[in-house]
């Protein structure tokens, strides 16, 4: 089996489990057309290390965490999903390592394919990745220093979803 049918494979897997174990979930699908030389370099990775996972965290106060991204814009702590990692573990390592706080999962909130296509050669199939965004909260000693990271609890919900450019492939 070549990459894209590893890819779409290990992605149908991801999304079986996840609709088990969490119920039914919204998926959003999108495709990107890369160079040829992005492509091959996506396709030779395994299909479980392009994932990536974050978690919308509240707090006991209903406050959102949130952290300043690469687009400095303010969104819920996400990042890659290490080959040896679920998407569960590598979204609660993406949390504590960009806030601090430890967290725990409690459901799906939005599930993205991102199908990856050759921007030179259209009869390419497209390679999957998966971007998903959980849901979770943490204990009510979890606390932030905005003053020294770009870290913060807000009170508004952002309208921000998982940005799948996140995997920075």
């Amino acid at each position: 089996m070549d990459a894209a049918g590893r890819s779409e494979q290990w992605v149908e897997n991801q999304l079986g489990r996840l609709t088990d174990e969490y119920d039914s979930s919204s998926v959003h699908q999108t495709s990107w057309a890369v160079s040829a030389e992005r492509y091959e370099r996506i396709a030779g990775v395994a299909a479980n290390e392009r994932a990536a996972a974050g978690v919308r965290v509240t707090n006991a106060d209903d406050e959102v965490l949130l952290v300043r991204d690469r687009r400095d814009e303010w969104a819920a702590p996400r990042g890659r999903v290490e080959p040896d990692e679920s998407l569960e573990t590598g979204a609660i390592r993406n949390v504590r390592e960009a806030t601090g706080v430890e967290c725990a999962i409690e459901d799906v909130e939005r599930i993205s394919i991102v199908g990856v296509g050759d921007e030179t050669d259209r009869d390419r199939s497209s390679i999957y990745c998966l971007v998903v965004l959980f849901a979770g909260s943490c204990g009510p000693d979890e606390r932030v220093d905005p003053a020294e990271t770009p870290v913060r609890w807000r009170r508004s919900r952002p309208t921000d979803g998982l940005d799948p450019g996140v995997l920075a492939i």
